[in-house]
């Protein structure tokens, strides 16, 4: 019998609000604590997934968990952590496109499992209630949910924005910036740029560039949602009406001329973060000819799963 088979799980701890202002110091003998670590494997092992570039599986890594967390452990009180190479393949898209997809070793994702629930209630205190992707308490559901209540008030003119490539070209030095409002203390920012600069091993090409905030991280998405709520400010400041979920963008508005504008200034405050619309992928459009987001594909009073 494998040892982490006989290891009681750990308590579940919920999400505190935060005190006021950025995190400014963490003690890291807490913030790694072997409870804080097997907390985060838990998730990491609910999740799964492919190996990354080193070859450990989740099964491998579990059958000498506690030896494992413990070396872990020492590599990060010691300041001797670093990520692993990430291992970039690429996956199939409808129409025949490409995505990319980071697999990172086991332990880097434990690691980064710890800091996105250490750093999250930090960020989750800002975000608009336009942005549903990626979030605690939301999902699918409450996305359908806005996007009828913007229907049955008569805002039918929609502009579907399709970010391009939106997590492989968040801005490093932009996302560093973005990430220091909420949290100042070094040992997380060093961690982040870690990862951030991560080595990427291509499954087509050999050796590539950084990893960056790419999809597969752990960190990733809380990293885009940090990214992107720079977009939603600026589209809701204006009065626009916006249904965001990660990298997934509808405003919906009751005249054709405002979603229009809503288009455009997308378009602006996109590239204000040093992102850019997709213009063979966006589109304006009516409920009555129908589009399909996040998997629902809505026309007229009906919404329909895929």
């Amino acid at each position: 019998m494998s040892k982490s088979l006989m290891l009681p799980a750990p308590p579940v701890v919920k999400p505190k609000n935060p005190p006021p202002g950025p995190l400014r110091r963490v003690n890291p003998e807490v913030l790694f604590s072997m409870d804080a670590l097997r907390r985060a494997w838990i998730k990491v092992k609910a999740v799964g997934g492919a190996a990354g570039e080193d070859g450990e599986t989740v099964e491998r890594f579990e059958t000498d968990l506690e030896t494992n967390l413990l070396a872990l452990r020492s590599e990060l009180l010691k300041g001797r952590y670093r990520p692993r190479r990430v291992l970039r393949v690429f996956i199939p898209k409808p129409g025949g496109d490409l995505r990319p997809l980071g697999l990172w070793s086991v332990r880097d994702k434990i690691v980064q499992r710890v800091v996105y629930d250490c750093i999250e209630p930090y960020f989750e205190r800002e975000f608009l209630d336009c942005s549903y992707g990626f979030r605690p308490g939301r999902g699918i559901a409450d996305v359908v949910t806005a996007v009828i209540a913007h229907r049955e008030a008569h805002r039918r003119w929609v502009a579907d924005i399709d970010i391009k490539k939106c997590f492989d070209n968040l801005d490093p030095t932009l996302l560093r910036r973005f990430v220091r409002r909420q949290v100042r203390d070094p040992l997380i920012l060093k961690l982040v740029q870690a990862w951030l600069r991560a080595r990427v091993f291509n499954a087509l090409s050999g050796p590539d560039t950084l990893a960056g905030a790419s999809q597969g991280a752990v960190i990733s998405p809380l990293l885009a949602n940090v990214y992107l709520h720079h977009l939603d400010v600026q589209l809701v400041r204006r009065g626009f009406h916006v249904v965001r979920y990660a990298d997934d963008l509808l405003i919906l508005e009751r005249r054709k001329q405002r979603a229009e504008h809503a288009m455009q200034a997308a378009a602006t405050a996109l590239k204000r973060i040093k992102l850019e619309i997709n213009p063979f992928k966006s589109r304006l459009v009516h409920f009555d000819e129908g589009f399909q987001f996040v998997g629902v594909f809505f026309v007229k009073n009906r919404h329909y799963y895929l």
